[in-house]
């Protein structure tokens, strides 16, 4: 009764209290049960003033236990940019809406030291009530890392110190009542009511807090946070050309960085990012009509022991680089204005989220771990050979993962997995987002593109709750895998192929297959709709330039953009090389170009509207190295060219092409 009274009391007397979130020590790490936090969170960042309304009123109810229907109201209340991120005011924490991450502690700003960091709940609320009395110094009853005893400096006892110790005696409390003690150091804490610092606390910020890291409960992880300020942490990809290849090969399969680094800038970044904008925080509500739901590929098992493996990072890069290049683009937003989308200035609609599939099946193929579905098989250690143990762990943990799927039994645990937490998501979105009403597309990633693929194509056994409009396969090894199975590609709906072999007809509005032509995990999908189609050159991808502005390399994507095609309708895309082939004709100026039209011509643009399903990332001359390779498969989410064709073909308008224009090869 005591606590819930003192916090009523604080309650009241702060209207508009700000709420804080913490970026420094999650209190809970995803898919780590035995993680503990090393210490207190140092760190914290504002919410946007409506989220702060917002806990505020919610904290209020909960208080009287009832709403003035008589119904509980939930502890859970959404927050930052589209409501991405979800506080729970039973535990007082914050963690992504629609994927796992960490948990990080939220507070209220009640009480702040002389950093502006807001003290703990259970110290605010011993400060409120101890506040209420004249006495000169008193000791706390709980156990802070702050002190054990406080002394209030002013008559309103709005601030004061909390002290380790009394040694000093009365000349010591004398002192700090003075008001000196707001300019030496001393070994406690100043600390404030509100969010206003008080006059004789603005020259004490790195003066006062001394003693902090002398307590044996605090790290010096924490100490070191007060005084230093944040730093920019380059893209470990960026970095990769100077390691040493299998000394760091886990962090080259993260486009987020080494776990040697315990302060987790990027992910900490994630949350800074979807909770503020533009460094002020946030909780815009976007009206979006294009859902993208992401599919990991190899290598999340990693997660487990290194921590940057992390695909819902990876998600939010993509995400950023389109909010920022649509900031960027007229031509984008002109897209939009068409539509007759009121928000076209500001907003493009399209809301991307990551679908982390592989933490959720346990296939038991950890090195210590039996089958439990079958004692008689042997654990993966008992078969792993001991010369190069780390990499022979590091290809368990990476290709185990094909292995598995090209296995039936685990392959339909895979699929099913995955439908699942595709169906799961978009439910989940559909709840928080009522209104909406537009359309949902997949973007699949090396073995995630197969996965989905499949899925697709088999949909008659794998229902989705939604329908597909576009899928984007990215570094994707569909094409190796089909030309294995003997398996040939076609539209949705199409004649039955005069070849006996099987057809996987992808259940979607528009197929797209990218790759960085590096990428050594990718492969090509069109030769596998005709062979004929081998013979020519692929799609590109323009590049995004900043210096010459999106506009002027994305203008008119779907038109003329390639190399020597010539104007008018002529679309880059797919022909067939056949002399005899009525479908297909000679263009008159260029002997290394050919057109195509007639039935195939139909069976392209059945596929996608443009004629094209292959499209590469222009190579780098630099990029000839092993770790280029390797960087180019795990750095699509990164690439601006990527994140500006996905948004270009979701704004759109697509006619399908009436002829096909490529290069022999």
């Amino acid at each position: 009764m005591l606590k819930i009274r003192i916090i009523l009391k604080g309650s009241v007397r702060r209207l508009n209290t700000q709420w804080y979130y913490a970026t420094d020590i999650p209190c809970t790490k995803p898919y780590d049960p035995d993680y503990e936090p090393p210490s207190g969170p140092q760190k914290f960042e504002k919410l946007s003033k409506q989220d702060s309304c917002a806990l505020e009123k919610r904290y209020r109810v909960r208080l009287s236990k009832m709403t003035s229907n008589g119904e509980n109201r939930s502890a859970t209340i959404q927050v930052g940019e589209d409501n991405l991120y979800t506080i729970n005011l039973d535990t007082f924490t914050i963690k992504p809406t629609y994927w796992h991450g960490p948990t990080y502690e939220v507070r209220r700003g009640l009480w702040f030291n002389s950093n502006g960091t807001p003290l703990a709940p259970h110290l605010c609320s011993e400060l409120e009530t101890l506040s209420d009395n004249k006495v000169e110094v008193q000791k706390l009853q709980g156990t802070y890392n702050e002190g054990k005893y406080v002394l209030f400096s002013d008559e309103n006892s709005n601030a004061g110190f909390i002290l380790k110790n009394l040694d000093g005696g009365k000349l010591f409390l004398n002192y700090l009542k003075s008001g000196l003690g707001s300019y030496i150091p001393i070994n406690g804490v100043a600390v404030y009511k509100g969010e206003k610092k008080p006059i004789g606390f603005k020259n004490i910020d790195k003066m006062l807090v001394t003693s902090l890291g002398t307590d044996n409960s605090m790290s010096s992880h924490d100490n070191r946070h007060l005084d230093e300020k944040p730093k920019e942490q380059p893209s470990v990809l960026s970095n990769l050309t100077s390691w040493d290849l299998f000394e760091n090969m886990p962090a080259i399969f993260s486009t987020t960085g080494s776990d040697k680094n315990p302060d987790n800038p990027n992910i900490d970044e994630d949350y800074m990012n979807q909770v503020q904008l533009n460094g002020n925080p946030t909780n815009t509500k976007r009206k979006i009509r294009d859902l993208v739901l992401c599919v990991h590929g190899i290598g999340q098992t990693l997660g487990k022991k290194y921590e940057y493996v992390n695909f819902a990072h990876t998600v939010n890069l993509l995400r950023s680089n389109i909010k920022t290049l649509y900031s960027e683009s007229d031509q984008l937003k002109e897209l939009n204005r068409e539509k007759g989308n009121s928000d076209w200035e500001t907003n493009p609609g399209i809301q991307v989220l990551p679908i982390t599939w592989r933490h959720s099946i346990k296939f038991k193929t950890d090195p210590t771990e039996d089958d439990i579905c079958n004692p008689e098989i042997p654990a993966l250690a008992d078969i792993t050979v001991s010369g190069i143990l780390p990499l022979r762990k590091l290809m368990g943990d990476v290709a185990l993962d094909v292995l598995l799927y090209g296995e039936e039994y685990y392959k339909k645990i895979i699929l099913d997995t995955v439908m699942k937490e595709l169906n799961d998501t978009y439910t989940l979105f559909m709840k928080k987002n009522p209104d909406f009403n537009g359309r949902v597309h997949l973007i699949g990633h090396s073995l995630g593109s197969l996965i989905l693929f499949d899925m697709i194509s088999q949909h008659r056994h794998y229902k989705l709750k939604f329908n597909v409009s576009h899928f984007f396969g990215i570094g994707s090894p569909v094409g190796l895998i089909k030309l294995v199975e003997r398996t040939r590609i076609g539209p949705k709906k199409g004649p039955k192929p005069k070849s006996t072999l099987k057809v996987n007809r992808p259940n979607c509005e528009e197929f797209y297959n990218l790759y960085h032509t590096c990428d050594p995990v990718a492969y090509r999908v069109e030769p596998l709709i005709d062979t004929k189609l081998s013979q020519f050159e692929q799609s590109y991808l323009p590049h995004w330039s900043e210096l010459d502005g999106f506009t002027t390399k994305m203008i008119e994507m779907s038109g003329n953009l390639w190399d020597g095609l010539p104007a008018g309708k002529q679309l880059p895309g797919m022909i067939e090389n056949s002399e005899n082939d009525s479908e297909t004709e000679e263009l008159p100026k260029k002997n290394d170009e050919m057109r195509v039209t007639g039935e195939l011509l139909n069976i392209l643009t059945s596929l996608n509207h443009s004629g094209r399903v292959d499209y590469a990332l222009k190579p780098n001359l630099l990029e000839v190295d092993v770790i280029s390779a390797l960087k180019s498969h795990v750095s699509y989410f990164e690439e601006t060219d990527i994140a500006g064709f996905v948004m270009m073909e979701l704004l759109k308008e697509h006619q399908r092409a009436e002829e096909i224009v490529a290069k022999k090869i």
